[in-house]
């Protein structure tokens, strides 16, 4: 408690108990009258001690004069005490209005206070939780910066090195601008040049159709050479029974010998018919071997001819392959002109806390054909049946596939895995023949000689691009393709193949789908490439359980992989 308010309240106290003291006269007590006086009863007992009443008297009234004095006196100090202390309680009285009127006040900025610590106390506890919140950012945002800071390296470098290339292509653009005004002067010349290649090639068209008829006309005599070889031959054979006739002949020349001594001028008659026989038997046989040999040099001359055939032909095959390589242009004509729509709807646990998730994905695709089995080939990204970053908890799926130049829908049943766990082949069971009749869709098939040409050309079905590049097989794994891939695209504009592309060769058919910006699955021998166990019902048939632990098990496949092909 404060010093000064104490003393005003314990000055408040002292003069409480000096109003409320009484100083009465007690009933029953004797007062003197007049000059009377009045003696106790002790002063009367000492009076009969024997002492003298006018010395008791005298004592008393000396004694009296004192106390009246004394009393004299106390009552004047009492009465300036009295007065000072009412000017004191006047003034304690102010001084405690006025502290009471402090304390109102304070009272007031204590209340307000009370309000504004309470809020304070509110504003220090959501401080202290951003403060918290603050500290974990921090801690995320250093990691965050160390990981940008590499990045941001890694970036600097890179431009470092796209700098270094646009030089290079500064420069390399100069060039060509210098090749560029050089070549416009040439421009004119290549037009006649392409325009006489084109006369050419029509021309060779001609010569083709023209070897095609020698071919058949060649064919034709080949037949008829058979035929007089085949008459050669019958006349051999009537050749050698002439010699065995000539043999009989030469018999009986020997029988006629041996009657030369009986009869010399018949014999001599009979040598001379011999010797006739004989040189027309050598006649004969002169003109028989004439007749072979020269059935040998014609059998040699067409040898020689059906060689040279055969060589003219193999340029001409050459030449009829190279024409029926595709524009870079053609080929994505016909594939925008047959392209179809795949969706597929899916039920899966991936809301807020595993709440079920109801998506549809769609992408680009075409419909391929294999004999009579007709399908289609996707990639896994972002589809139902994804594998990574992490696969699905599927729960429905059903699916079909649309398109411009469909009639109807075609429901999709079932699916399979190939041995990259990341292609899904759909068989759509259906005769493509019927479909390609029914319809004026053009079905696409798989190369049957992939390596023909070394140029392909890439698809981007999402976002409709398209560009051509080189690709050579795997060397030590056939399934899969190496396609060129361009490291400074996004400075050149060149297109680059990325992940579920499509890749088709020369003449428009399916080469592959690429896996990652490098490699491609090659489209080659599906039906021993299909993931034992892996068909998948889709529809009302639809097994969540089995699917979901196939997709984790196909998952874990993926890691087995050369880090290549991931």
């Amino acid at each position: 408690m404060n010093r000064s308010l104490l003393l005003v309240v314990c000055d408040f106290l002292l003069l409480s108990i000096l109003a409320l003291a009484r100083f009465d006269v007690p009933e029953g007590a004797t007062i003197a009258q007049d000059d009377q006086k009045v003696v106790s009863k002790a002063v009367i007992e000492r009076i009969s001690d024997g002492e003298s009443y006018d010395d008791v008297v005298a004592e008393l009234e000396a004694t009296n004069e004192t106390l009246l004095e004394n009393l004299s006196s106390d009552k004047d100090a009492l009465v300036l005490q009295k007065e000072e202390l009412e000017a004191q309680i006047l003034q304690r009285q102010k001084e405690l209005e006025a502290k009471e009127e402090e304390i109102a006040n304070r009272d007031e900025v204590i209340a307000g206070n009370e309000a504004a610590i309470a809020q304070a106390q509110k504003d220090a506890a959501e401080l202290s939780r951003q403060r918290e919140e603050i500290a974990k950012k921090r801690e995320e945002l250093l990691q965050s910066n160390a990981a940008s800071k590499r990045e941001l390296e890694l970036l600097a470098k890179n431009l470092e090195d796209a700098k270094k290339k646009q030089e290079e292509l500064s420069a390399l653009k100069e060039k060509k601008e210098k090749e560029a005004q050089s070549m416009r002067v040439e421009l004119a010349a290549t037009l006649e040049k392409a325009k006489a290649e084109e006369k050419a090639a029509e021309e060779a068209k001609a010569l083709l159709m023209d070897e095609k008829k020698r071919s058949e006309a060649l064919v034709a005599s080949t037949a008829k050479i058979d035929q007089k070889i085949d008459n050669l031959n019958q006349g051999l054979e009537g050749v050698g029974k002439d010699l065995r006739v000539v043999g009989e002949g030469l018999a009986g020349v020997g029988d006629r010998i041996t009657t030369v001594t009986k009869e010399v001028s018949s014999v001599k008659e009979d040598m001379t018919k011999v010797g006739q026989e004989v040189s027309g038997v050598k006649a004969t046989v002169a003109e028989v071997s004439e007749e072979v040999s020269g059935v040998g040099s014609k059998v040699e001359s067409i040898k020689k001819e059906v060689e040279e055939t055969a060589a003219v032909q193999k340029k001409n095959f050459e030449k009829l392959n190279e024409r029926q390589k595709q524009s870079l242009n053609e080929i994505f004509t016909k594939y925008e002109q047959n392209k179809v729509e795949l969706s597929l709807e899916f039920n899966h646990k991936g809301g807020f806390l595993g709440a079920e998730k109801i998506e549809k994905f769609t992408m680009d695709s075409i419909i391929l054909a294999d004999g009579s089995f007709a399908y289609t080939l996707v990639h896994a990204k972002d589809s139902p049946f994804r594998l990574q970053p992490r696969p699905r908890t599927l729960i429905s799926v059903k699916g079909q596939i649309t398109g411009k130049k469909l009639k109807s829908p075609i429901q999709i049943r079932e699916i399979a895995f190939m041995d990259d766990p990341r292609i899904i082949i759909i068989p759509l069971y259906l005769d493509p023949q019927k479909l390609v009749e029914t319809t004026d869709l053009e079905i696409f098939s798989a190369p049957k000689n992939p390596y023909l040409f070394s140029e392909a050309v890439i698809v981007d079905s999402k976002e409709g691009r398209f560009g051509q590049t080189n690709f050579v097989r795997d060397e030590k794994d056939a399934r899969y393709i190496k396609v060129e891939h361009s490291n400074f695209a996004f400075l050149t504009g060149k297109f680059d193949p990325a992940k579920s592309d499509l890749v088709f060769s020369k003449k428009g058919e399916l080469l592959g789908i690429m896996v990652n910006n490098n490699y491609a699955f090659h489209v080659k021998n599906l039906g021993n490439r299909l993931h034992t166990g892996s068909r998948t019902v889709l529809g009302n048939a639809f097994e969540p359980a089995k699917t979901n632990t196939l997709l984790s098990s196909l998952g874990k496949k993926l890691f087995g992989l050369q880090n290549k092909f991931r």
